[in-house]
């Protein structure tokens, strides 16, 4: 049953084992949300912020997005429903040479950045492959970002002791342009990536006096959040700026997939819920909301909620006080809650992230359909390291345009911690006229 289902010939709805899941989902939600109710039962969880203490929040302005499992956000929206899954490729086997489910980008051409080698750095495979998927990426947010900052307004030619001089106006600079990578990546290509980045800016226009570049390095999804904590905090905070936020990995490579296959970490007809090989990149604009365009949406502070031992070891309690911890954190923000119309997550093969996922929805608005009104990111497109989280917001983004009711995304896949975040439409922008300027 297990080989079938890994390789795809037994769909698990078909089986009776999802039929089994399914219900389970349904008794275990519903338990959960009369015990989330139940205040005198629960136990206390960390202080939320009251409406008057509102998380900060930064606009979401642009987003793109390419993936293995489909060329852009919207393709892959469309079919949340019944989403695209992993396919055996026979170019990749297991340790008893077996082909493996990967999620790959089709006639990918992974020369299109990097040579073999570039300059006196050697190149393998998935940099080569990540930085060809990031740049499609990279380059339509570049033209976003272009689009949306202010023009230099050129200085006025003045006299000075019978000499003519232009008085030049002060630029500031007020745009970061950041690439988020994992640690596997050599050094030396780090700081070839970040004088690549500087270089497709100008070319993209953009005056090199008005924006910094730099290149992050993060391994776990829930760093990337952290991070992403960090710069929401920066933008809701000081003078109005930009961020151009973008993520490139892969993990098609043989080198990658022997490595996990000697430390039994790769999905396998034996080992289901092992780590798929994935690949895609990501990236948003954001923005401090004063700068916020028409369409743009409202990205709140992402919380992370640490399961230290107060949650208990039992996974029906875990799942309780999550539940009502995040509930806790939604109502500041989000009034009603079942306007919430669809969720992001990063569900992956073992059941109980399934689980997890649904019970925390099924708190939060018990009327959403699970089933057709969420996607599971990581379900569909393999591992993408510090790329998923940039993934969530980007398909957030494109889901507002989409349908614009606020979008949930959950994080379950850490064993440390959890994610709760909420991207909503953001109101009418401020007139230009009373938009504080911007050099």
């Amino acid at each position: 049953m297990q080989m079938l289902a890994y390789l795809g010939v037994l769909p698990v709805g078909l089986s009776g084992a999802g039929y089994m899941l399914r219900g389970a989902l349904v008794r275990g939600a519903d338990k959960l949300v009369d015990a989330a109710a139940s205040s005198d039962e629960a136990k206390p969880v960390a202080p939320v912020a009251s409406t008057g203490e509102a998380l900060p929040s930064v606009a979401l302005s642009a987003a793109s997005i390419r993936l293995g499992a489909a060329a852009d956000a919207g393709a892959l929206l469309a079919v949340a429903s019944a989403p695209p899954r992993p396919q055996l490729d026979s170019r990749f086997r297991d340790a008893n040479n077996l082909p493996i489910r990967v999620s790959a980008v089709a006639e990918l051409d992974e020369w299109t950045v990097l040579s073999e080698r570039e300059g006196d750095i050697d190149t393998a495979p998935h940099e080569r492959r990540a930085m060809a998927l990031l740049q499609p990426v990279l380059e339509q947010l570049l033209d976003a970002a272009y689009a949306v900052m202010p023009t230099v307004v050129a200085g006025e030619e003045v006299v000075v002791a019978g000499l003519r001089r232009r008085e030049e106006e002060r630029v500031e600079n007020i745009l970061s342009v950041e690439l988020i990578i994992s640690p596997q990546w050599s050094d030396g290509l780090r700081h070839w990536a970040q004088a690549w980045l500087q270089e497709q800016a100008v070319q993209a226009g953009l005056d090199a006096r008005r924006f910094e570049v730099r290149v992050s390095v993060f391994e776990r999804p829930g760093d990337v959040w952290a991070h992403l904590q960090r710069v929401v905090d920066a933008l809701s905070s000081g003078s109005p700026r930009w961020h151009l936020l973008v993520s490139c990995y892969s993990s098609i490579d043989a080198a990658v997939i022997n490595a996990w296959t000697a430390r039994g970490l790769l999905a396998s007809a034996q080992q289901a819920d092992g780590y798929v090989p994935g690949e895609g990149a990501a990236g948003v604009l954001l923005c401090s909301r004063a700068l916020a365009g028409e369409g743009a949406g409202r990205l709140w502070r992402p919380q992370l909620e640490r399961l230290d031992a107060a949650y208990g070891s039992r996974p029906a309690e875990v799942r309780r006080q999550l539940a009502t911890a995040a509930q806790q954190w939604l109502q500041p923000l989000l009034a009603d809650a079942s306007r919430v119309q669809f969720v992001l997550h990063d569900t992956d093969q073992r059941p109980e992230s399934i689980v997890d996922t649904a019970a925390v929805t099924a708190a939060i608005n018990p009327d959403l359909d699970f089933s057709s009104q969420s996607l599971a990111l990581a379900l569909c497109s393999g591992e993408l390291g510090p790329v998923l989280p940039v993934a969530q917001l980007a398909l957030a983004y494109t889901q507002l345009q989409r349908q614009s009711e606020p979008v949930l995304l959950l994080g379950v896949a850490d064993a440390q911690q959890r994610l709760f975040g909420l991207v909503e439409p953001l109101p009418s922008p401020t007139l230009v006229a009373e938009m504080p300027a911007v050099n």
